[in-house]
């Protein structure tokens, strides 16, 4: 029931993110239980191999204490505002935008201090307030753990599907049982896990080389009833050609195996 102003004001707000988000295709939060497993590496990588399949793509960055999305991608310039004081996503390629807190820090070594409710005012205006446009492809990036930010966009994204990335590490593991397990609490839907840097491309013969067997993904996933989508090896070489050349890992080293992978699991969503 509508009793005040401010009741209308949230009713109103609620039904244009809903408007928004209608146009904007089929959703995508990336998370992980445990930070350094390559979550915003291959949200990023994803991002940019839908849009090099012609996708019109948004990219979320919701880790407000440590962005890396804009760094990922390796995006300069700051966020401004149009004329209807909507925020303007940066452009990555023409039918690529990402929005983060990283281009509106003023010193990059600055902390974010910010508490749960400031968080999710941020990623209502991170939603409802920029100028999206029209998508094909919508991906979130969300901070490790099982924080304020991913319930918030569970709750205005009913349509999200979860990507839970891990390693093979007995931690990992353990930590992505519980992000799982959160998803479920929250009513969104989890697509599969993706079974990331189990392995390495050896820069001097090119093999691939297991540092945790597939099977404690495999056996993860099983336990709750999903798919491993995929499996993302590590790959030194990529990695230094990107920082050198200031690419993104997919643009960087676009032959490698990593790169190969992220782009046939980029053809399953």
């Amino acid at each position: 029931m509508i009793t005040t102003l401010g009741d209308l004001d949230k009713v109103l707000r609620r039904k244009e993110l809903a408007a928004k988000l209608a146009r904007m295709g089929k959703k995508y939060l990336v998370m992980s239980g445990k930070g350094g497993v390559g979550k915003t590496a291959l949200c990023s990588s994803l991002a940019l191999a839908k849009a090099r399949e012609g996708q019109r793509v948004g990219v979320l960055d919701v880790d407000f204490h440590g962005p890396n999305l804009a760094g990922a991608l390796f995006l300069e310039g700051t966020v401004e505002a149009d004329e209807r004081g909507q925020i303007i996503p940066l452009k990555v390629l023409p039918n690529l935008a990402a929005l983060s807190a990283q281009p509106l820090l003023s010193d990059p070594d600055e902390a974010v201090l910010w508490r749960g409710p400031r968080k999710i005012r941020a990623i209502s205006q991170f939603l409802g307030d920029a100028a999206w446009g029209e998508l094909d492809y919508f991906f979130i990036d969300t901070p490790p753990g099982t924080g304020d930010e991913a319930l918030a966009i569970a709750r205005d994204i009913p349509d999200l599907e979860a990507l839970v990335v891990t390693t093979g590490h007995s931690f990992s593991l353990a930590d992505a049982a519980k992000a799982i397990n959160y998803l479920k609490a929250a009513k969104a839907s989890v697509k599969g896990v993706v079974d990331s840097l189990g392995s390495f491309v050896c820069p001097k013969c090119q093999e691939e080389i297991v540092i945790y067997p597939p099977e404690r993904v495999a056996s993860l996933a099983a336990k709750f009833s999903l798919p491993v989508l995929a499996r993302v090896p590590l790959d030194f070489e990529a990695q230094a050609r990107s920082e050198e050349r200031r690419l993104p890992l997919l643009e960087a080293a676009p032959e490698s195996l990593l790169a190969r992978k992220i782009r046939e699991l980029a053809s399953l969503l």
